[in-house]
């Protein structure tokens, strides 16, 4: 596989493990990633695959998910790096809230966090159209945002457990998501090594990125997992990670290949009273998040999103009917 980037990336076939089993938590306490095998039936992998075009299709932009040409820039929301689409509703979409519904995804937090008291973040999705139709939609190089997403000094050890779920195979010719294993473990030195960048990093903030030359980079090989349609990874928030497109697609592929909802839950204890309000609010006014629930972040002004400059033009969805269950999720 001929790579655009400087640090080396291992394609890797990497434990699986069943949503809620105790040998997950321990591999990711340790690792600092998990792959949970099967947490989302095939059917349901699609199932939600459909309802996301669906929800494509109802932005009122003329996209149809039999026609890649109806897929352009122009109609096409608009995606942050990764491919990730974090906003125009996204997070109250049927396809987003059916994923939270599925026993597993919430299983398989449980277990991790020791409580049935969780609240889910209100996240997008990242998908990639086939950049042999269009090479400007390949995706950014993992070279250039290996970064972990929680801030150094401001929220010091374990605090949140990311998630995304696999709605297509992967493969090291598409590529994925790329896992830097026990990187967590070395967080807490992150201030001594970046005293002068962290001084200009505002508290708020928890994007953080690292250069190429990071000795982390290389003396803990970065991976790329493989997973199924279906499986689900989980990271530790201070696990040094990014997405990296592959180099190589079939000719004739004409369809998206790379579709992962993106899923956090974390203990409500961590939430008071004035977020879960927020959190609230957000379902009546369908606003997305970020990942975190402990506190509120709202995905829609973002500095992608607020610079659109054609954010009216997209039909957002209307404020979804919850079941009690979904409800025990919002708080």
């Amino acid at each position: 596989m001929e790579r655009d980037f400087n640090v080396e990336i291992e394609y890797k076939h990497v434990p699986r493990f069943k949503p809620g089993s105790s040998a997950s938590k321990v591999y990711l306490e340790e690792e600092g990633y998990v792959v949970l095998k099967e947490t989302l039936t095939k059917t349901q992998a699609k199932q939600t695959l459909s309802l996301l075009w669906d929800y494509l299709e109802s932005l009122g932009t003329g996209i149809d998910r039999h026609n890649p040409a109806t897929w352009d820039d122009d109609r096409w929301p608009t995606s942050a790096h990764g491919g990730i689409l974090p906003s125009y509703g996204i997070g109250h979409s049927e396809s987003q809230w059916f994923l939270r519904s599925i026993p597993n995804v919430k299983k398989a937090f449980a277990k991790i966090w020791d409580t049935e008291e969780l609240l889910t973040s209100f996240d997008g999705v990242s998908l990639w159209r086939p950049w042999n139709i269009n090479p400007n939609w390949k995706t950014e190089s993992g070279q250039t945002w290996f970064h972990i997403d929680q801030h150094p000094i401001s929220r010091p050890g374990k605090q949140c457990v990311q998630g995304l779920v696999n709605l297509l195979d992967s493969s090291e010719e598409i590529g994925g998501n790329v896992m830097v294993p026990r990187s967590h473990k070395f967080f807490k030195d992150i201030p001594k090594e970046y005293k002068e960048r962290l001084s200009r990093l505002p508290l708020g903030i928890d994007h953080f990125r690292f250069p190429n030359d990071d000795p982390k980079l290389s003396s803990q090989k970065p991976i790329m997992c493989h997973m199924e349609a279906g499986d689900m990874l989980l990271w530790d928030s201070r696990t040094i990670h990014c997405s990296n497109s592959g180099s190589l697609l079939p000719k004739k592929t004409n369809e998206l290949i790379r579709a992962a909802s993106l899923i956090c839950m974390m203990p409500k204890e961590k939430s008071n009273r004035s977020v879960i309000k927020q959190r609230r609010e957000a379902v009546e006014k369908v606003i997305s998040t970020t990942n975190w629930s402990d506190k509120f972040r709202n995905a829609d002004e973002f500095p992608i999103i607020l610079e659109a400059d054609d954010r009216d033009k997209y039909k957002w969805p209307t404020k979804p009917e919850l079941s009690d269950y979904q409800k025990d999720l919002v708080g």
